[in-house]
């Protein structure tokens, strides 16, 4: 495997998942890439894409040269106050995350589109539902790439956190993405 090469496979190497812990995260940086370094990836179903993680609101993935643009929620509430190395990683396997659920993103936004209620609600109406479906769509990517950082950090996500809370960015976070994409999904298909 080319140095600085991360593929999902290597991602999901339990090996390397058991030794993500803060006094070698800086290592396992170093080994996957450095901040700020072009990072390409495969997707679990084979969609090659690029990755960059810079800071806090810096960060960039892109599947055949197109961005997949979305705002830094999770590292500007849920990351603050982590060490560097740490916000940096786990930044890494939510931008990651992005990728791996795009099927599971796509689906939910079909189907706001196909089922939802869009006839009768005029010029303004319209308007209102496609920013609701927006806002549905982005909350629950938001919610399943973070779910999948979880998952692939596993006990050191939740270790990492116990050593430097931040409870009310977890609340807030967590709180407000499950609000937001189950009460916009519901406004958008209910009958």
């Amino acid at each position: 495997m080319p140095a600085g090469r991360f593929t999902a496979s290597r991602a999901a190497s339990i090996h390397d998942l058991r030794e993500f812990d803060e006094g070698i995260i800086l290592e396992q940086i170093e080994k996957w890439g450095k901040q700020g370094e072009l990072q390409h990836v495969t997707s679990w179903y084979g969609l090659p894409a690029e990755i960059t993680v810079e800071n806090n609101l810096w960060h960039l993935v892109r599947v055949a040269g197109v961005p997949l643009h979305h705002p830094p929620v999770v590292n500007l509430i849920l990351r603050r106050g982590l060490p560097e190395e740490a916000r940096l990683r786990l930044s890494f396997l939510h931008e990651f995350g992005h990728l791996q659920t795009l099927p599971l993103a796509i689906a939910h936004v079909l189907i706001l589109l196909i089922i939802g209620r869009w006839r009768r609600r005029g010029f303004l109406g319209s308007l209102a539902a496609l920013m609701t479906a927006a806002l549905a769509h982005e909350a629950v990517w938001e919610l399943a790439s973070e779910a999948y950082a979880v998952t692939k950090a596993g006990q050191d996500y939740r270790r990492i956190y116990r050593r430097h809370p931040n409870p009310g960015g977890q609340v807030l976070f967590w709180g407000s993405m499950i609000g937001i994409a189950i009460f916009a999904t519901l406004k958008l298909l209910r009958r």
